[in-house]
């Protein structure tokens, strides 16, 4: 016996982020991170000297061991690690991309190799008077042989604050013009800073005279360095019990849904799944391996994730701050929502924006066949222009509201979309019916186009302030048309070639139908005010309005 349908209502175990928190994260984040590069760039320093690696080192100890300092580093990392750890219980499934996984299991190992570290550093220099100069720590690592765990401890935290950073602009304009000098500082600061290191061991080593006093200086007295060595393993099981808290939480809040079998139905386009009330849509997609785009990592930042709800808007819970505002900055209508940030009360049909687009083919997968047919094309000829002079996200929810309506319409008029990307649309009519049904389609279709891009035209006009310039190309006869798995549909031949040749030639017409079109559909307009493009006979026509 399959589960109730969850009724509307408060969702068990629902999640609504405080307004603030992702900026809270965000910050804390930018803070470390700035604690840690101006922590390489001091070992950098190295590369001139060990005394003027002392001289900035005195510089940072007296920012980050004043109380204002003291309070916003480690008031950072309580917030960042918090949050992170709330992050990980509030995850309904634990199936990522490659590059967030990653950042997760940065995020969660920096502790793991810092605790140590700031125990025989601050700890020691508060309790101990172990004063924190690079002479004692680089002289005591090298005796112990711990520089390489020294050089280890630089990475993790520096590549999970750059992916943060990544993951936080990566949509923004003046980031993606300035990814290649970003990228090249994230190589260098921690390579130097590297470098600083191990030049300032050798400095050391090579002075014999110096010597004794640094054996001297390295060394911490028994009772105070078994005392740090407890406090060190009692904060290392602290961190560990509290991961293995928030993972222990996860997994009793999985027995209780299961056990109630509070379960909702999201459907997609072609198929539906069941996942406990609480869920995002965008989990539910990765959980259920469904392709869905998601480009911040679920943080309501890129918008690629979004989703229009053709049922069960009213299972929708209102959109938070963060996804509003998101929302707003792309002018998305009043059905789209972000799928990170949606977590439906009760059953909803959902349509992926951005999900890559199915093949819908009659054909049976690998099979190839010469056929006659109608094509239709269209092509978005400003895109170009469009992406100069608005952001990649705007451009991305763009070319999708376009497909998506050019897409409906031709399948709405029985026509087979056989590619589909962003400026571009091909589709066949007449896989299945004779040439002059399927050229009367085509012309049909070609009027239904008409009507849709005066209404897509109108709404682009008003969401970006620019016109929407596409010219629809219409073409009949032989073509060789077969399918791939996985690949869609494969459309080449004669009657495709002079298609192209009819797209090159098109000029600033709004729509170019060949007379051949009209000669199988047994129709005799346009004769008269027939052209020639692309060296076959044409009808060019420029759309009113």
């Amino acid at each position: 016996m399959s589960p109730p349908h969850a009724p509307a209502g408060p969702p068990l175990h629902a999640w609504r982020p405080w307004p603030g928190r992702r900026t809270l994260r965000l910050g804390s984040g930018l803070v470390l991170l700035g604690y840690i590069a101006a922590h390489l760039l001091n070992h950098a320093l190295g590369l001139i000297s060990v005394p003027a690696a002392e001289r900035g080192l005195a510089i940072a100890v007296r920012v980050w061991h004043s109380l204002p300092g003291t309070v916003l580093l480690y008031g950072a990392v309580a917030v960042h690690v918090a949050l992170a750890l709330q992050a990980i219980y509030q995850r309904r499934t634990l199936r990522m991309p490659p590059l967030e996984l990653l950042r997760m299991l940065l995020g969660l190992g920096i502790p793991l190799l810092l605790i140590g570290h700031v125990v025989q550093t601050r700890i020691a220099w508060d309790l101990y008077d172990a004063a924190p100069r690079y002479a004692r720590v680089v002289w005591g690592l090298w005796l112990a042989d711990g520089e390489g765990r020294q050089l280890a401890m630089l990475v993790p935290g520096w590549l999970h604050g750059c992916l943060g950073v990544h993951f936080a602009f990566g949509r923004r304009a003046w980031y993606q013009r300035l990814q290649l000098p970003l990228f090249a500082l994230a190589l260098l600061v921690p390579l130097l800073g590297g470098l600083g290191f191990l030049a300032m061991a050798k400095e050391l080593a090579a002075d014999a005279a110096l010597r004794p006093r640094l054996d001297a200086l390295a060394l911490i007295a028994p009772a105070p360095r078994a005392a740090l060595q407890q406090m060190r393993e009692a904060v290392l099981a602290l961190y560990l019990g509290a991961i293995g808290l928030v993972f222990g939480a996860r997994l009793l809040r999985a027995l209780v849904e299961q056990r109630r079998q509070v379960l909702i139905e999201i459907a997609y386009p072609h198929r539906s799944i069941r996942v406990p009330r609480g869920w995002s849509v965008l989990e539910a997609s990765r959980s259920h391996h469904i392709a869905h785009v998601s480009m911040c990592g679920g943080r309501a930042r890129c918008t690629t994730c979004r989703v229009r709800v053709t049922a069960g808007a009213a299972c929708c819970p209102p959109p938070a701050t963060a996804e509003r505002v998101a929302l707003q900055r792309i002018g998305a209508g009043a059905d789209v929502r972000l799928a990170c940030q949606l977590h439906p009360t009760g059953d909803i049909a959902v349509l992926p924006l951005l999900a890559p687009p199915g093949a819908h083919s009659t054909t049976s997968s690998g099979t190839t066949a010469e056929r006659d047919v109608a094509l239709l094309t269209l092509t978005w000829r400003n895109q170009a222009a469009f992406a100069r002079e608005h952001l990649p996200q705007d451009l991305v929810f763009a070319a999708q509201s376009l497909i998506d309506a050019v897409c409906g319409a031709l399948r709405g008029s029985g026509a087979v979309v056989a590619e589909a990307r962003g400026d571009f649309v091909l589709a066949v009519i007449g896989l299945e019916q004779p040439l002059q049904r399927a050229c009367i389609g085509a012309l049909q279709a070609a009027r239904e186009l008409e009507r849709t891009l005066a209404a897509v035209g109108l709404q682009h006009s008003t969401n970006f302030g620019s016109g929407l310039d596409c010219v629809v190309v219409v073409h009949a006869g032989t073509a060789t048309v077969g399918t791939l798995e996985g690949s869609g549909m494969i459309v080449a031949g004669e009657a495709m070639d002079t298609l192209r040749a009819l797209q090159a030639a098109a000029g600033d017409a709004a729509e170019l139908v060949s007379v051949a079109v009209f000669d199988f559909a047994g129709e005799a307009q346009g004769a008269s005010t027939a052209v020639v493009r692309g060296g076959v006979p044409a009808v060019a026509r420029a759309r009113s309005g």
